[in-house]
């Protein structure tokens, strides 16, 4: 693969795996929701979005090559996005105790 595609779908796969933890968040709120239907139907939405999403995107980029090390920015860009997090948070816990 040429190596703009390959830092492209990088990109892409980073970029993705730091929304996707931001909607596995949204899922969460969902899926503590009183409706079993609201559950069901909210988890499978948000996973299927995601997969759809990810697919088209990497279509675009490299007609859906998929390689070991875009799975492995997608996990970092999560991991990322989970410690930026807990930074705010703790950011934000201490503008309000003051």
């Amino acid at each position: 693969m040429i190596l703009k595609l390959q830092i492209l779908s990088l990109i892409f796969s980073f970029i993705f795996g730091f929304s996707f933890s931001l909607f596995l968040k949204l899922n969460d709120k969902i899926i503590h929701s009183k409706f079993k239907i609201i559950k069901y139907i909210g988890s499978f939405l948000i996973v299927l979005i995601g997969t759809i999403s990810y697919f088209l995107g990497l279509q675009k980029i490299n007609n859906s090559n998929f390689h070991l090390y875009l799975l492995i920015m997608i996990i970092i860009g999560y991991v990322i996005e989970n410690i930026i997090n807990k930074k705010i948070k703790r950011i934000i816990v201490k503008l309000y105790k003051k």
